[in-house]
């Protein structure tokens, strides 16, 4: 766990980066690790006198409130409070619990960490004076919702009231953490999690898969402590697609947001300087430079072998390098079983040229011509999550109605389409799910236009890598065979 670790609670410590609730705060990006001791938050107004529960009258009630004034009107929860006299600083306490969400939502992609000193979560009301007439004059005070003191958390998670004695370790590394607590008061309810900010900010570009693990629970397995992780994977759909699946390989695995207890809620000095110490790791003093004059017998040698085995090893590392760089190369031709778009015409172009075509631009479409042995072919690349469509076999008779009337030539047209692209290959080209449909067949077939499906075209070019001598049947096939091409 590297980088600077910044600490937001009541805690003071020498090089420490400290804030409380209401100051100002700096930029949490900047730091690798975070405190977060919530503990404070229902603390600093509790113990100011400035929190009361709110009156039985006042639960009743049931009134038309002034403009823009939503009252509470709900019974309260014990959980529920009412803040006196709300200022500037209380504010700033809700501004910096806003801030911090919205910025862990983005840290939690990257491989920071977040320990947090953590509560339930208790809802605090404000009280807003306002004027009334009826059903009698005067100024009257009633609550709205203020804040709730988890306010600052990117998830959600419910917590069950319930105290016991008994801690079963789940993660060994917290034992020492664990060691003054008389017991635990509360516990997390996994099933309970939701992600809704993460899946807001992220849901276009990715699938947020969360990771909720227990690091202590009681003799029940309810969870008394928990590690909150997300895994970033990339949908499977195009853009302007329905949403469909998402790849199984996440992209990106984030970082963490630890959620733990604490023996004495009051007093979170000891807890505060236990996480310091793990975030910190175990700290090395560097040697001043003049230590590297003074030799060890021995010490020459071993660098000397030393050395040698790391020539050795960048000779091995280089190689290795190539080979990477070529299978790399090589394998780039399976995206003609699920690309698409751009790069899916690309490798189709590339393919066909390692297979003898010419390609050569075209003059009215952003595709490609092919030339082989003299004939000319306009050649249309789709890549679908279903069946090529009339629509897509259209584009291309339109282009080569362009290309007629732009250059005079009638050549041949190739429609190469990569359909049901996100199936395993075994599971396309059956009854229900046809890579041509049999009216695009007919029309290919009316047009004199060729099908040739990406998975054949795939086949094509493996076969050719064990028998380059397969090249010329297969540019025979493309340029003379008629309707949909197999190889």
């Amino acid at each position: 766990m590297g980088g600077k670790v910044l600490v937001i609670g009541t805690y003071s410590g020498e090089g420490v980066d400290s804030f409380d609730w209401w100051q100002k705060l700096p930029n949490l990006s900047d730091y690798g690790t975070l405190i977060l001791d919530t503990t404070r938050i229902f603390l600093y107004w509790n113990m100011a006198g400035r929190l009361k529960q709110p009156a039985e009258s006042a639960r009743e009630r049931k009134f038309t409130p002034a403009a823009g004034i939503v009252p509470q009107t709900t019974l309260p929860k014990p959980d529920q409070y009412v803040l006196t006299n709300v200022n500037a600083q209380d504010e700033m306490i809700k501004s910096n619990m806003d801030a911090i969400k919205r910025k862990l939502v983005e840290m939690l992609e990257f491989d920071s960490n977040v320990y947090v000193l953590f509560s339930p979560s208790v809802e605090i009301a404000g009280e807003v004076e306002w004027k009334r007439t009826f059903p009698e004059p005067g100024v009257h005070k009633e609550s709205v919702r203020f804040v709730g003191t988890n306010d600052w958390c990117p998830i959600s998670v419910q917590t069950v009231a319930e105290s016991g004695r008994r801690i079963r370790l789940v993660d060994k590394s917290y034992e020492d953490y664990f060691k003054t607590f008389p017991g635990w008061e509360y516990y997390f309810v996994p099933e309970s999690l939701t992600i809704k900010e993460l899946e807001s900010y992220y849901g276009k570009r990715s699938k947020v898969v969360p990771h909720l693990k227990a690091i202590a629970t009681n003799n029940l397995d309810k969870p008394i402590a928990v590690e909150f992780s997300a895994a970033f994977h990339r949908w499977a759909h195009d853009e302007d697609e329905p949403e469909g699946g998402w790849k199984s390989t996440p992209e990106k695995l984030g970082g963490t947001l630890v959620l733990l207890p604490t023996p004495d809620e009051y007093h979170t000095e000891p807890s505060v300087e236990w996480l310091l110490q793990r975030a910190r790791g175990l700290e090395e003093v560097p040697p001043p430079s003049w230590v590297s004059d003074i030799e060890i017998p021995g010490e020459a040698a071993l660098k000397n072998e030393i050395s040698t085995e790391k020539r050795q090893v960048e000779a091995i590392s280089s190689k290795i390098g190539k080979l990477e760089s070529s299978l790399r190369e090589l394998q780039r031709f399976k995206g003609l079983l699920y690309d698409t778009g751009a790069s899916l015409q690309e490798l189709v172009r590339e393919t066909l040229e390692k297979l003898g075509a010419r390609p050569e631009p075209s003059v009215v479409t952003d595709e490609f011509i092919i030339d082989i042995g003299g004939e000319k072919a306009l050649i249309e690349v789709k890549g679908v999550t279903k069946s090529i469509s009339k629509g897509d076999l259209g584009q291309l008779i339109t282009d080569l109605g362009e290309h007629l009337k732009a250059t005079g030539e009638d050549i041949h047209g190739i429609l190469i389409g990569n359909a049901w692209r996100t199936l395993p290959v075994d599971q396309r080209d059956t009854h229900d799910k046809p890579i041509f449909p049999q009216n695009v067949v007919k029309i290919a077939e009316n047009r004199n236009i060729r099908l040739i499906s990406t998975t054949e075209l795939f086949k094509a070019y493996c076969d050719s890598l064990k028998d380059p001598e397969s090249k010329e049947n297969t540019l025979r096939k493309i340029i003379c065979g008629r309707d949909v091409i197999r190889f």
